[in-house]
């Protein structure tokens, strides 16, 4: 039996050659199940899970949307297709949660001695005859294009809705919602008894989540408002270059990151950014940086500019990232597929850019400045596995805790959002009481960032608050319902808490909280970059807080070899008492009308830990032999 399976893999890409025995065993062996019903569900409908919020009295107008405009849908025809990705589960995970515990322990003899990939594939990844069980059942199926990531999380394939059915038993159907065509299978997503210990979760049947960059660009009326000041410190709001962060978070003698590649997770072409960062580079008399993009779709992906929303945002990133380092080693992107017609990414392209990072392991530090409300992230516990081996091999991911402060969840129905929270006359329109936070920040194995308010005296640090704007336009003159423009925190309702949390905050603390820490994100004093060839356009967000912490720690790791691992236990439980290494932001909410959460002293939901003084930070680890290695 001849086999169409490849390797997806950033270096190489080579066929596999399933078994003949085997496939014809496991075709027969899928038969049996489907005939003699050993079939078990694997995962809900996003329908079926909307059907079931709108019976709350507290939920969602999006819940309602979708209900309503799945009622109108119609069947996906049989040569239309669609790409799946089927994650695996981890192998031996209790004894990979203890390694990566154990990583980061001086007192244990596996510190500091970090996993390369071909290791973590030895002792974790599932095993090659589980790949070769779900390979055959796609086959069986009808899927074509089938594709095995290196690291065997996932498996990658194009079908049709017969291979759909087949494979999974639903249907897939097609509406329009918020403006956009979607699809999504109909009923819940089923698979041979046989696979359901290898068998994590089913990506890429529906479309519908849409996610969400954390850049904000003010409105002209909002652009044009007086400087704001804080009356307590004099400090004011400005806009910066991102070359001048350093000074206001005191680098000092820290070191560039001249000897770190820093990774960064966007989508589309990135064509227009690499032109941007070069004349960035230019303009503010940095060395040429060493860019470039690796695509981490199937073969026959397409990657168009999103010249809308992806220029801006991987602008933002990378110019911070590169403003803040000094200059890195290299930077790369890994792109996820992106079309015109906005149907791509879908959250399956996203797990497979993070994975496209984390199997590469050439980047040591990855930024990743997009998220999608919690409850609709439907490839979390994939993405948790992806970033688990990142954890393993020394890696670091940094991730925007999102711009909708507690409101993550709310879209109006035009599909604003998120945060939407008034209508266009001011009226209220949601359940303020309602929170929730921005998937993948909520991982914990990736450093969550929040956003401040920065005040500053030239390029003088000053103080900061909690980033919040307040209500505005969701999109004027099109859609003048209003949103919060605030820095995402709060409570994971899906993620326990990780014990360097329940450690440092208490053992009330049982899921995992956000964020760890916090940079500037409002417009008033966000930064100035090249966008679209135009230089200083002002933009602010967490897609700024992250890639300033990104920046920051490339540096670190430059100075000290690239020898640190996963930071997040070290911080948990180094900065608590030792407040040189910190600003503690204690002013400031994420919410709206009293609403929300409050900033106080030491750790909260808003800033976290709040943001570093660079050179004091580096010092100390530099100096304590214990900190993440």
């Amino acid at each position: 039996m001849a086999s169409n399976v490849t390797v997806r893999g950033v270096k190489h890409v080579r066929k596999l050659a399933l078994p003949f025995a085997l496939s014809m065993a496991f075709v027969s062996l899928s038969a049996q199940a489907a005939s003699s019903g050993g079939w078990i569900e694997a995962q809900k409908s996003v329908i079926a899970t909307a059907q079931a919020a709108v019976q709350n009295p507290i939920h969602s107008q999006h819940d309602e949307d979708l209900v309503s405009a799945a009622s109108q849908s119609v069947s996906l025809s049989s040569d239309e297709t669609v790409g799946v990705t089927i994650a695996l589960n981890l192998r031996n995970e209790a004894a990979l949660d203890a390694f990566n515990k154990s990583v980061s322990d001086p007192q244990s003899p596996q510190y500091g001695k970090f996993l390369s990939s071909d290791q973590f594939v030895q002792q974790y990844s599932p095993t090659q005859a589980q790949v070769d069980a779900v390979v055959a059942h796609l086959q069986q199926a009808g899927f074509q294009d089938i594709e095995v990531s290196p690291n065997r999380l996932l498996i990658n394939a194009t079908g049709n809705p017969g291979a759909v059915q087949a494979a999974f038993h639903t249907n897939l159907v097609k509406f329009n919602l918020d403006g956009r065509q979607v699809y999504a299978n109909n009923a819940s997503i089923s698979i041979p008894s046989e696979l359901g210990s290898s068998v994590k979760s089913v990506l890429g049947l529906d479309n519908v989540a849409k996610i969400h960059t954390y850049h904000y660009i003010a409105s002209p009326l909002r652009a044009n408002s007086p400087v704001k000041v804080d009356a307590s410190t004099g400090g004011t709001e400005s806009a910066h270059n991102p070359t001048t962060f350093p000074a206001i978070y005191d680098v000092g003698s820290t070191p560039t990151a001249s000897n770190t590649t820093v990774g960064v997770i966007s989508w589309g072409s990135d064509a227009q950014t690499l032109k941007d960062l070069k004349t960035f580079a230019s303009n503010n008399g940095l060395a040429a940086v060493t860019a470039s993009v690796v695509k981490t779709g199937s073969g026959s992906s397409t990657y168009s500019d999103d010249v809308d929303n992806g220029d801006v945002e991987w602008d933002l990133d990378s110019q911070t990232i590169v403003g803040v380092s000094g200059g890195v080693k290299q930077l790369i992107f890994y792109t996820a597929p992106y079309t015109t017609s906005g149907s791509h990414p879908t959250l399956a392209d996203l797990t497979n850019a993070y994975n496209g990072a984390v199997t590469a392991n050439v980047a040591k530090v990855i930024n990743v400045s997009l998220g999608v409300n919690e409850s609709d992230a439907t490839g979390q516990s994939a993405d948790d596995a992806v970033f688990k081996q990142a954890v393993a091999q020394g890696q670091t991911f940094s991730v925007a805790a999102g711009d909708a402060g507690v409101y993550q969840w709310s879209t109006d129905s035009e599909g604003g959002g998120p945060g939407y929270v008034a209508n266009s006359k001011g009226k209220v329109e949601i359940n303020l009481a309602t929170y929730s936070v921005s998937e993948p920040a909520t991982s914990p194995n990736v450093i969550a960032v929040g956003g401040t308010a920065l005040y500053t005296s030239g390029t003088t640090y000053v103080s900061e608050s909690a980033w919040n704007e307040g209500l505005e336009a969701i999109d004027s003159p099109y859609d003048n319902d209003e949103r919060l423009w605030a820095t995402g925190g709060g409570v994971s309702t899906n993620e326990t808490a990780p014990s360097w949390q329940t450690t440092a905050l208490g053992s009330s603390v049982t899921h995992r909280v956000v964020p760890d820490l916090a940079f500037d994100a409002a417009y008033d004093s966000g930064t100035l970059i090249v966008w679209d060839g135009q230089s200083n356009e002002q933009v602010g967000g967490t897609s700024l807080a992250s890639p300033i912490f990104v920046g920051i720690w490339a540096r670190v790791q430059s100075g000290l070899n690239n020898a640190l691992g996963f930071p997040a236990s070290s911080i948990y439980a180094y900065l608590p008492s030792n407040s040189s290494l910190l600003h503690d932001v204690t002013t400031g909410n994420n919410g709206y009308n009293g609403y929300g959460y409050n900033a106080g002293t030491g750790w909260d939901y808003t800033t976290g830990w709040g943001s570093l003084n660079i050179s004091n930070f580096y010092n100390f680890v530099q100096s304590t032999s214990n900190f993440a290695r």
